[in-house]
């Protein structure tokens, strides 16, 4: 993706999934996105477990949800 498109998705609701190297199954994330690290290859999101990173390798697929707000 090009720096422009994924950095219009900070702080925005997103679906993002993502696929570990060696892995069949993909995991699917809710959250928003709060920053993008493009020099470490990170993606930072908050979601209903918390705060977490994501590297941006492992994503398969991220788009804005409906959605509004964290489920807690």
């Amino acid at each position: 993706m090009e720096k422009k498109s994924i950095d219009s998705l900070i702080g925005k609701f997103c679906k993002i999934v993502t696929r570990e190297p060696g892995e069949e199954r993909v995991h699917v994330i809710f959250g928003i996105v709060t920053d993008i690290d493009h020099d470490a290859g990170f993606i930072m999101i908050e979601s209903s477990q918390g705060f977490g990173c994501l590297n941006i390798k492992s994503v398969d697929a991220i788009k804005p949800s409906s959605r509004k707000e964290l489920v807690k």
